[in-house]
């Protein structure tokens, strides 16, 4: 009957819950005023009852409904749910007689119910969360009064989902309810709700407006620093917080020339970052110390931005969760990379069940002690140009363990000085099909040195160099694989271990590898590395080495022919990390020694940056592209369009300014921003920082 409104209009269901260790109040007096000896027991109009269930419930329950529902009320009653002068919750009640009212020790009886939805599931859906009553005096038909009931809003209370219920009982003789009324919150409420209110600086809040009504709002403002002076006119605005300190937060709304208004004092809470738990939002620079020290999470729909040389010390086993998005981006500046260490040992960096396009690009991550990098749940993370060195593992993989994502790229980092005790000291791969291209994989020790490959994991190795790695198993091998199909291509494996330890196909093609290895294009040579490490495992310093090819190396010019695979210069691909089209290294050297231009690779400059409100974006297009028409666009972080800098044209200038305003001159709130460049060949983008 609940569920069909249109038929049953004057039923209003109540619930009162006497199970769990806070039962509805009133439970107790309800039931004695009813003698209920049976669960469940129904009251209709408080006169009449029914008791039990089964077939029959719904038949008897039409009937009491029909006989009640047809009697005449002697009193009209109109109720809203609204806030008084002082911001509390209250009832609002007027009441005339239309006839005499004969019963004696009368109550208006006040209840608020939760989650009463029509069609919502499960049963409990309309429990009874407050439950008040007070003396009815009116006796005579004209008579008329008006009642306030104020209370406050308990934190746990959805007021999407609460209805307000008045009553006029007599708690004598048959318990008759004269008449009842229901409302849904009809007033003007300002009510917000944050992803986070405590971190350090530059601490990101997002912003969500849940004032009332849910619908007809014409205008917002807010006021984010105590300052008083509205920041932002955005419905669901995102600040970002630079200073230390404890700031109230004010919301103001608008409806119809109505304003209401409230202030929240001491709200949000920017630290110094030495102290670093629970949830992470906004932007993390070089020049503040940020210290975790318990566990710490970027939630769903959130995200952290980390900048070029920051540094992030990580303490107590704490282990960083992304739910959300992680971007710690230092390609700009190859010198100053953004550091995650410890003191002590800490857990890794874990990405579990996120679809956000998280990048760790020119990081170093060292002395994890459970597995550096682990990505699971179907996570999309690339690994760009980091250093991954001197972790430590029991069974994960000590570098990577990557289970049941596909959309992973590891690319043109160094692994190396890794240690597990029974996995790999490299990376483990579980029900995960990724690509590994352009990785200096050396030194790292393990039961089996460098990958394990289990479960379909169908791995793309590209122009790797993997070397001088250790394997301590019983079987010593380099891989590890299980019911797995990898390719190996363009590679370079110069090891003393067995190599492969096979339970799956294996797609060996113009690799350089230690005993030799069936397959196009394959060879056994030394690599005639620049200056490798003496020995293999932890006790040589990989980071030290150069991995680089000596001029007669036979690994030059002998990988894949396909022009797919052509090296940065254009000629054929060096097997190893540092051929291909994206070598290991950016700034690199031919055969010859002669430096290769490193303005043949297309990018993007921001500067300033952080910027307010303008700043200025230049391209480097290489010669063949600047003939071809490109876009530049950029986007907010959460991939939407803001505003079209260049629409799929041939440039003539390649410096453009932007001044902060979107598509349709609006001004944009402050946070981080990405510009993209797509050319005929290629696909870049740039973080900005726009701070107001």
């Amino acid at each position: 009957m609940w569920d069909d409104p249109a038929s049953y209009p004057y039923l209003i269901p109540l619930i009162w819950q006497g199970d769990g260790p806070t039962p509805s109040p009133g439970y107790s007096s309800r039931g004695s005023m009813y003698s209920v000896g049976g669960i469940p027991h129904s009251q209709w109009g408080g006169s009449q009852s029914n008791v039990g269930g089964g077939t029959s419930t719904l038949p008897a329950y039409i009937n009491l409904y029909n006989n009640i529902s047809a009697q005449d009320s002697p009193a009209e009653m109109i109720l809203e749910l609204n806030t008084n002068s002082q911001g509390q919750l209250a009832f609002l009640l007027d009441v005339t007689l239309m006839d005499n009212i004969t019963t004696t020790n009368n109550q208006i009886v006040y209840v608020l119910t939760h989650d009463w939805e029509p069609g919502q599931l499960p049963d409990y859906f309309a429990s009874v969360i407050l439950y008040e009553q007070e003396p009815f005096a009116l006796t005579t038909a004209g008579q008329s009064e008006s009642y306030e009931l104020a209370f406050d809003m308990a934190p746990n209370w959805d007021l999407t989902k609460m209805k307000a219920v008045a009553m006029i009982q007599t708690f004598d003789g048959n318990h008759q309810i004269h008449q009842a009324t229901i409302t849904d919150f009809t007033g003007l409420l300002p009510m917000f709700t944050t992803n986070i209110t405590e971190g350090p600086a530059y601490l990101g809040i997002q912003f969500t407006n849940n004032s009332f009504p849910l619908n007809g709002i014409d205008s917002w403002a807010w006021d984010f620093d105590s300052d008083g002076t509205f920041d932002s006119t955005e419905e669901n605005p995102y600040h970002l917080y630079t200073e230390p300190g404890d700031y109230d937060v004010t919301l103001q709304i608008e409806v119809d020339g109505e304003f209401a208004e409230i202030t929240v004092e001491d709200y949000i809470t920017v630290t110094d970052g030495s102290n670093i738990t629970g949830p992470l939002s906004g932007v993390w620079i070089p020049g503040n110390s940020y210290t975790i020290t318990d566990d710490a999470t970027i939630n769903y729909e959130d995200q952290l931005i980390i900048s070029e040389g920051t540094i992030i010390n990580i303490e107590n086993d704490v282990q960083l969760l992304v739910n959300g998005l992680l971007v710690a981006d230092a390609s700009s500046s190859r010198g100053e990379p953004i550091i995650f260490t410890s003191d002590s040992s800490w857990s890794g960096i874990r990405f579990f069940n996120t679809q956000e396009a998280n990048i760790l690009d020119n990081c170093e991550i060292s002395k994890a002690s459970v597995s550096a990098i682990l990505i699971e749940g179907d996570s999309k993370v690339d690994v760009i140009g980091c250093k991954i060195f001197d972790n430590t593992s029991t069974s994960l993989g000590a570098a990577f363990e990557v289970v049941g994502s596909d959309d992973v790229l590891i690319s043109q980092n160094i692994i190396a000085n890794n240690y597990s005790t029974n996995s790999t000291g490299g990376i483990k791969c579980n029900n995960s099909t990724i690509e590994i291209t352009n990785n200096l994989i050396v030194n790292n020790s393990g039961s089996y040195s460098a990958f394990i490959l289990m479960n379909n994991s169908d791995v793309e190795f590209i122009n790797n160099t993997i070397a001088n790695n250790e394997s301590h198993g019983v079987n010593a091998y380099t891989f590890f694989i299980l019911s797995s199909d990898p390719i190996i291509k363009n590679c370079i494996i110069s090891e003393n271990n067995s190599i492969f330890f096979s339970g799956g196909t294996i797609d060996v093609t113009y690799t350089c590898i230690s005993g030799g290895y069936e397959g196009t294009g394959n060879i056994d040579e030394n690599p005639l590395f620049v200056a490798p490490t003496t020995g293999d495992g932890i006790e040589y310093d990989g980071l030290a080495a150069d991995w680089s090819l000596q001029n007669a190396s036979l690994c030059i010019d002998a990988g894949d022919p396909d022009v797919m695979y052509n090296d940065i210069d254009g000629s054929r691909n060096d097997m190893g990390a540092y051929g291909g089209p994206n070598p290991y290294e950016l700034e690199i050297t031919d055969s010859e020694e002669n430096t290769i231009n490193i303005n043949a690779i297309n990018s993007i400059s921001v500067y300033p940056n952080p910027f307010n409100p303008t700043t200025n974006i230049a391209l480097s297009i290489n010669e063949n592209d600047i003939q071809h028409p490109i876009s530049v666009e950029i986007f907010n972080i959460k991939g939407q369009l803001v505003k079209t800098i260049v629409n799929n044209e041939v440039v003539q200038a390649t410096n453009f300014i932007w001044n902060g305003k979107d598509n349709y001159g609006n001004s944009t709130a402050s946070g981080m921003y990405f510009v993209k460049m797509e050319t005929a060949t290629s696909e870049v983008s740039k973080k900005m920082l726009l701070m107001k």
